[in-house]
Parts: structure tokens; C-alpha cells; sequence
């Protein structure tokens, strides 16, 4: 089970691409790569990029914020600092990285329930080494 979350995972990491400025793949692309491996139906497919899309929309959002604070966390810093700001801002930062986390978590569970046993027997064997 585990690989198996681990395989997901690296098909589903280029969400935190984007926010880095990296190129990733799209909903469709890692639908496809999905596909190859378990032979999704046509409602899975697009079930799938629904998920996808969807999550990468959340994702999106919480990176900017967290950019966001980031910078305001930075502008903290110095020697003249508030540590109550710095210690707010952290903190939001933190609560933001467990969004993202849960958003990360939940996108996988929702995939694995778009699948069937067969298919995720499939993708079970598919990330064990060979």
C-alpha cells in the first residue's frame, strides 16, 4: 500500500511544480500517464481530471497565500523584530503547509476511490521494483 501511495504521489507531485515555477504536467497528461498503467474507462478519465484540476485550483491558491506570508514573514526579520508578528505569521505559514498537505492526501484518496480493486491491484504492482 504503500508504494502504492508513492507511486500516486509522484504522479500527482507536478501539483507543487507550478507553484515553484517548474514545469509540470497537466490534469490531462497525468490522466493519461494514470491511464497507461490501469486502463481508466471514459468516466474515469474525466472524474480523474476533474480531481485534478479541481485540487490543483486549491493548491494554487495556498501556495500564493503562503508565498504570501513568506514574504511578510521575511519583512519580520530584523533587529528591531515583534515576535508576537513573526510567531503569528509562522503559525499561519504551518496551517497553510497542513492544508496543503490534507488538499495533497485527500486528491489521492479521491483517485483510489475512482478506481477499482482491479485497477488498483493494477498500479499496486505496477510501483513495486521489478
Amino acid at each position: 500500500m504503500v508504494r502504492l501511495v508513492l507511486f500516486v504521489s509522484a504522479a500527482l507531485c507536478s501539483l507543487s511544480l507550478v507553484a515553484q515555477g517548474m514545469p509540470q504536467a497537466q490534469p490531462h497528461q497525468q490522466v493519461k500517464q494514470l491511464d497507461a498503467v490501469v486502463k481508466l474507462d471514459a468516466q474515469q478519465e474525466r472524474d480523474i481530471e476533474r480531481m485534478l484540476t479541481d485540487s490543483r485550483e486549491k493548491t494554487d491558491k495556498l501556495y500564493g497565500r503562503m508565498q504570501a506570508l513568506k514574504m511578510a514573514l521575511g519583512g519580520e526579520i530584523g533587529p528591531e523584530f515583534d515576535e508576537d508578528a513573526i510567531r503569528e505569521k509562522a503559525k499561519a505559514l504551518g496551517e497553510l503547509s497542513g492544508e496543503l498537505t490534507a488538499e495533497t492526501a485527500l486528491l489521492q484518496a479521491r483517485i483510489q476511490g475512482a478506481l477499482t480493486d482491479q485497477q488498483r491491484r493494477k498500479l499496486r504492482q505496477h510501483a513495486q521494483p521489478q
